[in-house]
């Protein structure tokens, strides 16, 4: 199994432990239960280029039931947004693009400073501030995205992507197990396919109290300690943004730990000037 990322979490469970006690002065043998926190390393499988291709064809498929569902296409609301004075301007799409170019030349700075055993006092200034540069723009970048996905959220593209990320996720995610000295890979989701995965997905979303079988509880909690971060490297890998375990965890990092600028953003100003009347969904021939 190639693997595309790792990391590891902990279960919690019950277990029996052996215990002694002093009753009227003898010892007696019991057992008491006791609280044990059992490691499991998750692993995300590097999907073949074949693979690839079945889950963009999956993606083209819930795209067109969605627009057969009589969802909007990401395009027609765009061209909604920007008559409207949405969103979706000239002014963003430069700003987004000038964050692209700045973040790409960061990143050939970082990786070629970033290589070097001995650099003059100049050239270490230049890569910290490469790396500054790297880490805030992949953070807005990020924001970017996530202001667009909350406007188009309810159009075909939005809802077909949230599919395929599910479809990444319930095809490759495993978690290791070690029993004995011996350790095993199984997957977090079990079916054939999709949709028994889904199925099993739903099983295993509902709420502590309400499951029984021992085994889905075992992986709802594999799944609950899981899930976030799962999500975040699909998205980040799909996306080109990262590669490797190491570029995906600088992202991630960048993510949660990059400040933003004070001063109001570009998406921020849009939303905050954009008429806040719904749009409603419109059929094309409309």
């Amino acid at each position: 199994m190639k693997e595309l990322y790792s990391f590891n979490i902990e279960r919690e469970v019950e277990v029996k432990a052996p215990a002694v006690s002093k009753i009227n002065g003898v010892l007696t043998e019991s057992t008491q239960k006791v609280k044990k926190k059992i490691p499991y390393r998750i692993v995300v499988r590097k999907p073949t280029k074949h693979e690839i291709e079945d889950a963009e064809f999956f993606y083209s498929q819930k795209f067109n039931e969605f627009i057969n569902f009589g969802f909007l296409t990401r395009a027609m609301l765009n061209k909604k947004m920007s008559n409207n004075g949405g969103i979706a301007t000239k002014e963003l799409t430069d700003a987004i693009q000038g964050l692209l170019t700045a973040n790409a030349d960061a990143q050939r700075i970082v990786e070629f400073y970033g290589a070097a055993k001995d650099l003059t006092d100049e050239q270490a200034a230049k890569l910290t501030e490469a790396k500054g540069t790297l880490a805030l723009t992949q953070k807005q970048i990020f924001d970017y995205e996530t202001a667009f996905n909350q406007q188009y959220n309810h159009t075909a593209d939005i809802k077909a992507e949230q599919k395929l990320y599910e479809f990444f996720i319930f095809n490759f995610s495993f978690y290791e197990e070690e029993l004995n000295g011996e350790k095993a890979m199984f997957p977090i989701f079990q079916g054939e396919s999709y949709e028994d995965k889904r199925d099993f997905y739903l099983a295993i979303s509902e709420d502590v109290e309400d499951i029984e079988d021992q085994e889905l509880l075992k992986h709802k909690a594999i799944f609950d300690a899981s899930f976030d971060r799962l999500i975040k490297v699909i998205n980040i890998w799909y996306r080109n943004l990262g590669k490797t375990q190491k570029d995906i965890d600088a992202i991630i990092k960048a993510i949660e730990d990059a400040e933003l600028p004070k001063e109001e953003t570009p998406v921020e100003e849009a939303k905050r000037d954009q008429a806040e009347e719904p749009i409603e969904q419109k059929s094309e021939n409309e």
